[in-house]
C-alpha cells in the first residue's frame, strides 16, 4: 500500500512539475505577444513619418538609376471592356498589393461597387501600418445623382485621410512615391469596366515628384 502511495504521490509530482512548465511557457508567450504588438505599432508609426517616406524615395531613387537602363518608366494603359482588356484595374490592383507604406488615390468620383473590389489589398495593407489617403469632389449632388458614394466611412475603418476637393477633376493613383497611374478613369464601374480610359503608368522620380507636389497642393486646397 506504502508503495502504491508512493508512486502517485511521484506521478502527482510530475504532473505538477509539467503544469508549472506550461504556466511559465505561457507566461512567456503572452510577453512575446505584447512585444509583438508594441512593435507593430512602433513600425505602423514610423512608416507614416516623413523620414521614412524619404527614406524610401532615397532608396528608390537609387534602384532607378541602377535599372533605369533595363526597364521602360512609361507604360501606356488602354481599357477596352469589349475587347477583354481591363489595363487599368489589373495594374491598380498590383500596385495596391505591391504598396509598403503609402496608397494616394485621387478620383473625383468614386462607387462603393468599385470600392469593395479593391478593399481587399487595401485591408492588408493598412493592417501593415501603411498609411491611405484619398481625394475625391465630395459632392452631395453627385451623391444624390449616383455618380459617386460617401466613402467616409469606409475610408475611416481602413485608418486614411479623406480629403474633399470641389474642383477636383485629376485622377492619378500613386504607390509608395515610387510609382504612378495618371489616367482619365475614375474608381468607378465606368472608369474600371465600361468606359474607353486611357493613361499611363510611370515610374519616372522626376515626374513622380511633381506628382507629390501637386497632390500636397491639392491637399492644402481641401484643407482649405
Amino acid at each position: 500500500m506504502q508503495k502504491d502511495l508512493q508512486l502517485w504521490q511521484d506521478k502527482l509530482r510530475k504532473k505538477e512539475c509539467s503544469i508549472d512548465q506550461l504556466q511559465r511557457g505561457f507566461a512567456q508567450l503572452l510577453k512575446w505577444k505584447e512585444r509583438a504588438l508594441e512593435l507593430e505599432e512602433e513600425l505602423k508609426r514610423v512608416k507614416q513619418t516623413q523620414d521614412y517616406a524619404s527614406a524610401e524615395r532615397l532608396q528608390f531613387l537609387e534602384d532607378y538609376i541602377a535599372k533605369s537602363q533595363k526597364n521602360s518608366n512609361i507604360l501606356f494603359l488602354g481599357t477596352f471592356s469589349s475587347l477583354g482588356r481591363h489595363a487599368f484595374e489589373d495594374e491598380l490592383r498590383r500596385m495596391l498589393e505591391d504598396a509598403k507604406f503609402e496608397i494616394v488615390i485621387v478620383s473625383p468620383w468614386i462607387k462603393r461597387q468599385t470600392w469593395n473590389r479593391m478593399k481587399g489589398p487595401l485591408r492588408k495593407f493598412s493592417r501593415r501600418g501603411g498609411k491611405l489617403r484619398v481625394f475625391m469632389r465630395g459632392s452631395e449632388s453627385d451623391y444624390s445623382l449616383g455618380l459617386s458614394d460617401n466613402l467616409l466611412e469606409e475610408i475611416s475603418d481602413l485608418g486614411g485621410d479623406l480629403a474633399l476637393v470641389a474642383l477636383l477633376h485629376a485622377k492619378i493613383y500613386m504607390v509608395d512615391r515610387r510609382e504612378a497611374i495618371v489616367t482619365s478613369a475614375n474608381l468607378t464601374k465606368g472608369g474600371t469596366e465600361a468606359n474607353y480610359e486611357g493613361g499611363i503608368w510611370v515610374n519616372d522620380p522626376v515626374v513622380l515628384k511633381e506628382i507629390c507636389e501637386f497632390v500636397d497642393d491639392i491637399r492644402q486646397i481641401g484643407a482649405r
